[in-house]
């Protein structure tokens, strides 16, 4: 019996997922066809890939040293595609958001979609990316936008560039001159829950001058702190694009820091080797977006 490609296929995502389920979820097949291309690849070549474990199912020896094989000869057959073929781009596409870049980007970025890939259906869901990452390794998303993503071995991040970040507070609080960390140290500051990208860029930032912050306050959602800061009820880390849409209201300043806070990085994440022309699709119009918008601070002119 001769190694098909879906057979190879079959093993390399039940490796990634150690689940022949979810496997079968990112392949969009029923879990029995999964099940039998890897019992006929098992066949076809005489060893047990897989044995049971608690959760799912996890390599034997002989299947570790296949995975690198797999993955060599999947990604091969995706090169070749890709140069000879235009694919179109149609269908659904599940896409997570990172919520303060989603403030900003998702009306143009949907807009762009349309205009380059009108036949593509995306599915949006915005959140943190401490939520988002565990929805891609779990199958739940197809791409996602994060910020200062935590990172796995089963993911592929790409750079897509910063997100400039201010400090903000309420225009009650009457800052002048740069604000240092002892300054808000006794302040009220509103945050998303640790281990957020927010939460550890605020820490981070405290630990510089040797303090910690005495009052935060948390929220799951970014939208909601800037409300929060708005209202006088303490300081926060905003995208600096988001913030600039409540200082005309003069309820809202920018801070002048010192140290300077950090600005977020964004990356565009799928699970590691997916071949989807859509996630790449998505990926380009993406990036070709923010240069349009300027919204990328390292790439303004």
């Amino acid at each position: 019996m001769r190694i098909t490609l879906a057979q190879l296929e079959a093993f390399y995502w039940t490796a990634q997922f150690g689940s022949v389920l979810k496997a079968s979820e990112h392949l969009r097949l029923a879990q029995p066809s999964v099940s039998l291309r890897l019992k006929e690849l098992t066949t076809s070549l005489g060893v047990e890939l897989f044995h049971r474990a608690s959760r799912g199912v996890e390599l034997t020896v002989q299947g570790r040293e296949l995975l690198p094989r797999a993955r060599a000869v999947l990604s091969e057959v995706r090169g070749i595609y890709e140069k000879e073929f235009n694919p179109k781009i149609v269908g659904p596409l599940r896409v997570g958001l990172a919520e303060g870049f989603a403030a900003t980007c998702l009306a143009p970025l949907l807009e762009g979609l349309l205009e380059d890939h009108p036949g593509l259906e995306p599915e949006w869901i915005v959140s943190t990316s401490t939520t988002l990452e565990p929805a891609l390794l779990n199958n739940e998303l197809d791409v996602a936008v994060l910020l200062n993503p935590l990172g796995n071995e089963k993911l592929s991040l790409r750079p897509l560039g910063q997100q400039e970040t201010s400090w903000v507070a309420p225009s009650s609080w009457n800052f002048s001159g740069p604000v240092r960390p002892r300054d808000l140290a006794t302040r009220p500051v509103i945050s998303n829950p640790p281990p957020s990208a927010m939460y550890r860029q605020l820490m981070h930032w405290f630990a510089l001058d040797g303090v910690q912050p005495g009052k935060i306050r948390l929220c799951t959602s970014v939208a909601v702190i800037a409300e929060l800061v708005a209202s006088g009820l303490g300081a926060g880390i905003l995208p600096t694009s988001m913030a600039r849409r409540y200082l005309a209201s003069g309820d809202m300043q920018l801070l002048s820091c010192l140290p300077v806070i950090e600005n977020g990085r964004l990356f565009v994440g799928s699970l590691r080797d997916a071949s989807d022309f859509k996630i790449m699709a998505f990926e380009k119009t993406t990036l070709n977006v923010l240069r349009k918008i300027h919204y990328l601070p390292d790439e303004a002119e």
